[in-house]
């Protein structure tokens, strides 16, 4: 999502500045004043008080601020999920949170981890899967949990090592799905390809068919080469590119390791 924002910024410095030749390009007449120079007011205006400033830096030692919040508790990251010579590039970062009564799934770029909540003062882990593969934001639904995996060193096995070739049968961008039925092992039963890789997921029930469920796949990465994913189409001037489309898959609940993708409707 930041990917689209960040275009709609380009395109708006990009129009100001054609504005702009258009208006001071031509010379001014004696007939027309000197236009008065412009006062920009501030964005905003820095508060002197604001506990903010002056925080002190830190990974877990850092100063804190907060306003309308009490915090309850901090707890670590576990093993395989913090690297210091990464830090700050995003390979590590959590991302979204899933919730289910007493569970918390906190997703993450290396995997995601489950907490009980049950004393929101003492969190405890519970799970801890170590998948990298990018994004990794999170659902569930009964037993099974949802990953969003968007980068391209995501590998089928959950490896951490990446993959190193342009075009690989071991790679694996998408939707990954695990059974929790034993938390103290959480299963990966099934992992549904796309081809741009999925950035956030939705699932969405069918009121009619309780046997199983959809999940709505947002990708904003690249096109993967149909070398390695059949069907793929790169050019955006295809009618059929896998550009500006979403992916629909249909799980069965009862056998989610047949989940696939039913739909692939374009948006724009």
């Amino acid at each position: 999502m930041s990917s689209t924002r960040f275009a709609l910024g380009s395109i708006r410095i990009a129009a100001a500045g054609v504005l702009a030749v258009g208006i001071f390009a031509a010379p001014l007449t004696a007939q027309e004043p000197t236009p008065p120079a412009r006062q920009l007011e501030p964005a905003f205006k820095w508060d002197p008080n604001d506990p903010r400033i002056g925080l002190k830096a830190g990974y877990l030692d850092a100063g804190e601020a907060i306003r309308g919040l009490t915090k309850l508790a901090r707890v670590p990251r576990p093993e395989g999920f913090f690297n210091p010579a990464q830090l700050g590039d995003g390979g590590y970062s959590n991302t979204d949170l899933a919730f289910q009564g007493n569970l918390l799934i906190q997703g993450n770029y290396h995997g995601f981890q489950g907490w009980d909540i049950s004393d929101p003062r003492n969190p405890k882990l519970t799970m801890a899967v170590v998948c990298p593969g990018g994004q990794g934001d999170v659902s569930v639904h009964g037993n099974l949990i949802f990953m969003s995996v968007e980068q391209s060193s995501g590998r089928l096995d959950c490896g951490t090592g990446g993959v190193a070739d342009t075009v690989s049968a071991e790679r694996f961008r998408g939707v990954r799905i695990f059974d929790i039925s034993d938390m103290a092992k959480p299963v990966q039963v099934a992992l549904v390809q796309t081809c741009r890789g999925s950035h956030t997921h939705t699932l969405v029930s069918d009121p009619r068919d309780a046997s199983r469920i959809y999940v709505y796949v947002s990708g904003t990465a690249g096109v993967r080469s149909p070398n390695e994913m059949s069907g793929c189409i790169t050019s955006a001037d295809d009618p059929n590119s896998s550009q500006f489309r979403i992916e629909v898959i249909e799980v069965p609940l009862a056998r989610p390791q047949d989940a696939r993708v039913v739909n692939a409707p374009r948006i724009f």
